[in-house]
């Protein structure tokens, strides 16, 4: 059983190695992409005078700077458990990723807003449109890079398969189950290119219209949606950081699974703790036959131990207590609900 345990454990450490490599991958492109796409950006801003234009160079600041934060993130969280952190640093991921979101939120958000209404109040005519329009085009190009290298990673960490345009499609219900840091460079990349949009289609009616006011009116909407986005990532990383429980769709197939092992009379209590990208401490209470000796609630604990990890990969840590059976029906099962 200590071979198996053992085994069990590897497999697990190997698990979170490779996730930590696919999110590696995708920030690496991302900072790649947003490094070239910023000094683009800034020389097009610059030149014309447009807002929204500067607007998106801050939004690629704010990309750059939020990629090295993830970086250190997902580094420092491969650091072994030791004394200190006796379950590892699994959590310093969601902890960077809450800075990487501040900083969208303050230095995407809340400058690309001020940048629009000033413009708005003091407008300028834009120059060397098509000096912009062409950079917003190339950074479209780099920006979908970008993205499809987060998609890629995503789907390898929730084992997807898809390939082409079936893989874009997948993507969206597989973001509850990617890591931290690659679904912050997803929704990243769909908020710059969004932004993108946004900016050249304001552009042109700027020029076509010769108001500028939509050029200011762009700044804003891609600010709100910056805000947006970094409120909710910053939402879900403390939630994160705070131990927030494993799915109940999950702790329900969990207790169902237990339920059926040989020695488990009843289930009568789970509860869980986020303490890392896709990984939970568990505590399990369940109930064994009054008559059962103290040897054979040791095999019970063993075999639902290594059966639950093994089965269930997000349970890194699981500790099983055993009572006595309360002559009561308190776990109840039922069929795990789906979307």
């Amino acid at each position: 059983m200590g071979h198996s345990h053992a085994m069990i454990e590897r497999n697990i450490l190997t698990r979170g190695g490779n996730m930590a490599h696919n999110s590696e991958s995708a920030i690496k492109a991302a900072l790649l992409a947003n490094g070239v796409i910023m000094l683009m950006k800034l020389v097009a801003a610059v030149m014309s005078g447009s807002a929204s234009m500067m607007a998106e160079f801050k939004h690629s600041l704010g990309d750059w700077a939020n990629g090295f934060f993830l970086l250190i993130g997902i580094r420092q969280a491969r650091r072994p458990v030791d004394d200190k952190y006796q379950f590892g640093h699994g959590k310093r991921v969601f902890f960077w990723s809450f800075v990487a979101s501040l900083g969208m939120l303050f230095i995407g958000g809340a400058l690309s807003i001020y940048g629009g209404m000033q413009k708005i109040i003091h407008p300028e005519h834009l120059e060397y449109v098509g000096l912009n329009l062409g950079i917003i085009g190339f950074s479209i190009l780099f920006e979908i890079y970008s993205m499809t290298m987060a998609v890629k990673a995503i789907m390898h960490e929730v084992g997807e398969t898809a390939t082409g345009l079936r893989m874009f499609l997948k993507v969206i219900p597989a973001l509850a189950r990617a890591t931290p840091a690659t679904r912050f460079i997803f929704l990243e990349d769909s908020a710059a290119l969004i932004g993108l949009l946004l900016a050249g289609g304001a552009i042109t009616l700027s020029v076509v219209t010769g108001n500028v006011l939509f050029d200011g009116l762009a700044s804003i909407l891609i600010g709100i949606l910056l805000l947006i986005i970094a409120l909710a990532t910053a939402k879900e990383n403390v939630a994160a950081i705070l131990g927030e429980a494993a799915d109940p769709a999950l702790i329900q197939e969990m207790g169902n699974f237990v339920l059926s092992l040989d020695g488990v009379k009843d289930v009568h209590s789970v509860r869980s703790m986020c303490i890392g990208p896709n990984s939970y401490l568990v505590e399990l209470v369940i109930e064994a036959n009054e008559n059962t000796c103290l040897s054979e609630c040791d095999l019970i604990n063993e075999r639902v131990t290594s059966q639950v990890k093994e089965k269930f990969k997000e349970f890194v840590h699981v500790h099983v207590s055993i009572i006595s059976d309360d002559k009561k029906r308190d776990w109840v099962c039922q069929a795990p609900a789906t979307d």
